[in-house]
Order: structure tokens, then sequence, then C-alpha cells
């Protein structure tokens, strides 16, 4: 109390000297004295002040300077949130291309039935390919074979006959595993956009993965 007394007698006293009639005052708290000075001291700058105006009311309030943990700590959240708002941007951008591809997760199926279907067509095709390559291989053989047991010499153009038959099964094998990876890539493709639809039924384009609740995605497109 008698603290208290004596700071406002101290601005009392100021605000009546004519000389400080216009002038404003800083309050400090230090180690647990209140200080009021007419001017910030360096030593005291980094601490939190209150501004008196000449008759010791609070006109103004500066807050402590931050540590450097704080300023550190604060830079970090900076950077975290500006990576989210980038991440949100981007993801937003591809949301609304899939907006306007598809309405809703059934035209993704849809769409991937079709897909898979030309794929699963085209590896029928060259299944059947191989199939009469092979027939026409194993006659061009069995020719080789009959001539050579003859100890005859096999004609260059059968030679040839059998190594471009042999050349045109491996790159209908090849494709065929080719095509598979690629159905194997709609699959996982469609899949994910198919459960990115699903998400847009109930969340707004940008939603971030680890802000999304499947568990509440389930349940309200339970009907459907």
């Amino acid at each position: 109390m008698k603290a208290v007394v004596g700071v406002l007698a101290f601005v009392l006293a100021i605000a009546a000297t004519p000389s400080y009639a216009a002038k404003k005052m800083y309050r400090f708290n230090v180690n647990g004295d209140v200080i009021i000075k007419d001017y910030v001291p360096a030593e005291y700058s980094h601490l939190a002040y209150d501004i008196l105006n000449s008759r010791g009311m609070v006109i103004g309030h500066v807050d402590r300077a931050p540590t450097d943990e704080e300023l550190q700590a604060k830079r970090a959240a900076e950077a975290r949130e500006q990576a989210r708002q980038q991440a949100t941007a981007e993801r937003k951008e591809e949301d609304m291309r899939l907006l306007r591809l598809y309405a809703s997760p059934n035209d993704v199926e849809r769409a991937r039935q079709r897909r898979a279907d030309e794929v699963s067509s085209y590896i029928g095709l060259q299944r059947r390919r191989i199939t009469e390559l092979e027939e026409k291989l194993s006659r061009a053989e069995t020719q080789a074979a009959n001539i050579e047991r003859k100890g005859q010499e096999v004609p260059a153009d059968l030679r040839e006959e059998i190594a471009v038959l042999q050349g045109a099964i491996r790159d209908s094998q090849n494709t065929i595993k080719d095509r598979q990876q690629e159905m194997i890539r709609i699959t996982q493709e469609y899949a994910s956009e198919f459960e990115r639809l699903r998400v847009l039924q109930i969340y707004p384009p940008g939603t971030l993965e680890r802000d999304v609740d499947y568990d509440r995605v389930d349940k309200a497109l339970a009907g459907d």
C-alpha cells in the first residue's frame, strides 16, 4: 500500500510540474518494484511497460520483447501455417479438377470400369495373337526339324521367320505385362479418386487429409 501511495504521489508531483505537464511517462515493474520514468531506459527496453499521460492515466501498453526461444517458436509456427496454406491451395486445385470430371463417387467407378474393360480387351487381343504366333512358330520349327533330320541345312528365310515369330511372341508377352501393370495403376488411381470424391460429398474442396474424419464420411454416406 505504501508503495502504491508513493507512486501516486510521484505521478502527481510530476503532473504538477509545468515542464512535465504535457509529457508521457513510462511505468515498469522491475522485480516487483514499480518504476516510473519519463523515458524508456535502455536496460528496461526489453520489459513490458505502461504509457501514462501527465495525469498518471494509462494511455497505452507495450508488451515485453520476445525471447529468442519465443521468436524461433513463432517463426516455426508461421512456417507451418504457410506450408499448410500452400498444401490447402494445391489440394483445392486438385479437388476442383475432380469435381469438374465427376459428380459423385459412382461416376469414378464407372470411369474405372471403362478403362479396365479397355485394358482387359487389349490383353485378350494380345493373348489371341500369341496363340496364333505360337501355332505359326510350331509349324515353322517342325518344318526346320524335318529338314535337319534329312541332313540338310535349314534355309535362311525359314530361320529368319522363326526368329521373327519368337520376337513377336516376346513383344506381345511384354505388352501384356505392361498392360497388367497399367491395370494395377488404374485400380490405385481410381480408388484414390473414388475415396476423395466420397470426402468431397461431406467436406469442402481443399480440406487436407489430416482434417478428414473418415468415420463421419462413412456414416454420412452409409445410405448411398
